[in-house]
């Protein structure tokens, strides 16, 4: 173990909201950087009452906010005013790296633009969340992973069924992917720097992610090859991907990649050694022509047993596969747990309870305990004090509600 968190020595400002930006910044701040959420007073990050919105699941605690901003200090700082953007300023002096989602005609309007920044501090690294990107007559569109991510790449076109309408895509689940590339440009950076002795800017879009997510399907596009019309899973292509029932209405999903080395073995695990050996599966070929007749077939040993016996069997033969968890299977799951995916951390207020990690580890360089997320404001007179602040001044500030501070 070294002997302080991997970026004890980092400072960062982060001017973002909801989740792709928040979501960079927490990986950071997992490795010991300090990181400053710099928010509006009053309303603070939009994510703070984001759980409270219809649909999601119900609770009074922040659950959406805290997965994204644990570990950070948060200071509330009016940056339309001159008085605020002073203090944002001397921040920005002190800083290696800021990283922020705002629309760009904000960015501009508030003189926060990376040309701005860069004569403030050379060194820093100013890492740009945008929706659509830089350029193009959408670079100035709201956006958020629900359209920019999730719809444009066509994901949501390869799987929106036939019968009906899809459910929302998971909070967050286009975001915090979108999230791992600021980061990752961020760390780049950082290795460009130590190489130069300079500061650069880096920047990713929901756009950009999401294309990456569904690379392959948009290069077959780009290539020029043949999509096949979608089908009914009863009529699907290949049975090697599908969910399959069980006894106890849950659901099976298979993945056979590797079909020459699992076929026989999958065949013996459902009970149908015969499969191989008939005209109508013993070959690709017919296999295609008489695929759904093999599906049904499939389907119908599936409901002969329920999850946990098929769970047994298909670890047994070696089978990629996965039952269908609910939440709270998914958040129990104690192979989760073995990989610190699902971490303990103890809350000031909610106690005892557990969090998603971040997704890597570091040999030699353990993340800090995870903790709570800030209060709107909790360490704006903490933060003023040190970057030269007098008391004063800040009394100043306080009345002219430039800057907001926590009640406790």
């Amino acid at each position: 173990m070294s002997a302080s968190p991997l970026f004890a020595n980092l400072r960062v400002i982060e001017l973002a909201s909801m989740v792709m930006g928040p979501s960079a910044g927490v990986i950071l701040a997992d490795f010991g950087a300090e990181v400053i959420k710099v928010e509006p007073p009053d309303s603070g990050d939009l994510n703070r009452n984001w759980h409270k919105i219809p649909g999601l699941p119900v609770s009074e605690f922040a659950y959406p906010f805290q997965v994204d901003n644990r570990n950070k200090k948060s200071i509330a700082v009016d940056l339309k005013s001159e008085a605020g953007y002073e203090v944002l300023i001397k921040l920005v002096e002190t800083a290696d790296i800021l990283i922020t989602n705002y629309r760009l005609k904000a960015l501009e309007r508030l003189r926060l633009e990376y040309e701005t920044i860069r004569e403030i501090n050379p060194r820093i690294i100013y890492a740009l969340a945008t929706a659509f990107g830089e350029k193009g007559e959408e670079q100035h569109n709201p956006g958020y992973d629900v359209v920019a991510y999730w719809s444009r790449s066509a994901i949501e076109t390869q799987i929106f069924p036939y019968d009906g309408w899809l459910r929302p895509f998971p909070y967050g689940a286009g975001d915090h992917p979108s999230g791992m590339a600021v980061y990752a440009s961020i760390v780049t950076a950082l290795y460009q720097r130590q190489q130069t002795g300079e500061g650069s800017k880096v920047s990713t879009s929901l756009l950009a992610n999401g294309a990456w997510a569904n690379s392959v399907m948009l290069q077959a596009q780009l290539a020029g090859a043949e999509f096949r019309e979608p089908r009914p899973r009863g009529n699907s292509y290949n049975f090697i991907s599908l969910h399959y029932p069980t006894k106890d209405d849950r659901l099976m999903k298979l993945s056979m990649v590797n079909f020459k080395k699992y076929w026989k073995p999958f065949c013996k695990a459902i009970g149908r050694s015969d499969f191989p050996n008939d005209e109508r599966y013993a070959t690709s070929e017919a296999r295609s022509r008489n695929m759904p007749s093999l599906i049904h077939e499939i389907t119908e040993a599936f409901k002969a047993q329920d999850l946990a016996y098929w769970h047994r069997a298909l670890e047994d033969a070696d089978i990629p596969h996965a039952a269908m968890p609910t939440y709270k299977e998914a958040a129990d799951d104690e192979q989760k747990k073995a990989n610190d995916i699902i971490i303990p951390m103890e809350h000031p207020t909610e106690g005892k309870m557990r969090t998603v990690n971040s997704p890597f580890q570091v040999s030699n360089a353990e993340k800090i305990k995870p903790g709570a997320a800030p209060k709107l404001g909790e360490h704006t007179i903490e933060i003023l004090k040190e970057i030269g602040y007098p008391k004063e001044d800040i009394q100043t500030l306080l009345d002219g509600c430039v800057i907001e501070k926590s009640d406790s």
